[in-house]
């Protein structure tokens, strides 16, 4: 297999983020399979993360245990052009089925194309010819999830598939996601799910761990008016490897008539030194009867920009 040199920062990223390979420098391992940290939701990205309480269909991607609050059928479908021209979406859908509700999730990051270059040993591998063609690489996560309530108390489990493809060599990894709620007095909620549990991810001749983690979190609601209404939100992930990373939002909603809301969000992070992208996020949504339109943003020193994720829910 030929790699492309990672000469270019694109480059870099596709290898490094994507073989789940150690920066240089760099003490211990690295988990394989970035997508699995990235954002599933324009709701969740707005509100700096915190996702563990949140109800609805992207449950399947934070905590399994709050789709048991899933009263119909929802789905969603979100969207954003993700560093260095690569794209990042996830679609994921739930229903009520049997005693409790069961979700189905897809996340795909693609990475995009570079130019191949076959390394020339005569300059350590630092140079080399570029041979017309081009070559890519991409993340895929299919992810099955099921939600029970008793009273108060939620419990849910997910199981998911982890594909990786880098250039002509792809692999495979399996692992579940372990998740529990609780709502409280006056519709707040505590929830803690645990993520990513599994086998590590071989690609080619390279093997890593899957970025294990535990997710906990909470949420209050808050009636400023009878128009308004206030939600806020945090959420704390410990990655087996690596520091803490703490996020949480407010969220204003102001019910303009019986079939039309809009929604502001505005968050923040505090990130681990390695993060290049900004500490606040920004959001918004207009919501009608059975649709609603998402928004986000977080702008991003690495490539002197700015991400905006769009998503499309449905319910009934």
């Amino acid at each position: 297999m030929h790699l492309p040199l990672t000469a270019g920062a694109f480059a870099a990223t596709v290898l490094v983020s994507a073989l789940g390979a150690p920066p240089a420098g760099a003490q211990g391992g690295h988990s394989a399979a970035i997508l699995l940290e990235l954002p599933a939701s324009a709701r969740a990205m707005a509100l700096g993360g915190a996702a563990v309480t949140a109800e609805g269909e992207t449950a399947v991607f934070y905590n399994p245990a709050q789709l048991a609050l899933v009263a119909g059928a929802t789905a969603g479908v979100s969207v954003q052009r993700y560093i260095f021209s690569s794209t990042l979406g996830a679609f994921a859908a739930a229903t009520r089925f049997g005693p409790g509700s069961i979700g189905l999730g897809v996340q795909a990051l693609e990475y995009g194309s570079v130019e191949e270059i076959v390394p020339d040993d005569a300059f350590g591998g630092e140079r080399g010819t570029a041979t017309g063609a081009r070559v890519d690489a991409g993340d895929l996560v299919a992810t099955v999830a099921y939600g029970v309530r008793r009273g108060r108390f939620r419990v849910g489990m997910a199981g998911k598939v982890v594909r990786q493809r880098i250039v002509d060599e792809s692999g495979t990894a399996g692992a579940f996601d372990l998740g529990v709620g609780v709502t409280l007095g006056r519709g707040a909620a505590i929830g803690a799910a645990m993520q990513n549990v599994g086998t590590k991810l071989e690609t080619g001749s390279t093997s890593a761990a899957l970025p294990r983690a535990v997710r906990v979190g909470g949420s209050i609601p808050f009636s400023a008016t009878e128009a308004i209404t206030l939600l806020i939100a945090a959420d704390l992930v410990k990655p087996r490897e690596g520091d803490a990373v703490t996020g949480g939002g407010i969220e204003m909603r102001w019910q303009a008539s019986q079939s039309l809301a809009l929604v502001g969000r505005a968050g923040g992070m505090m990130l681990p030194g390695d993060d290049d992208g900004s500490p606040i996020t920004a959001g918004a949504a207009v919501i009608g009867r059975h649709l609603a339109v998402d928004y986000a943003f977080r702008s991003f020193d690495a490539v002197g920009g700015a991400m905006h994720r769009i998503g499309v829910r449905w319910w009934r």
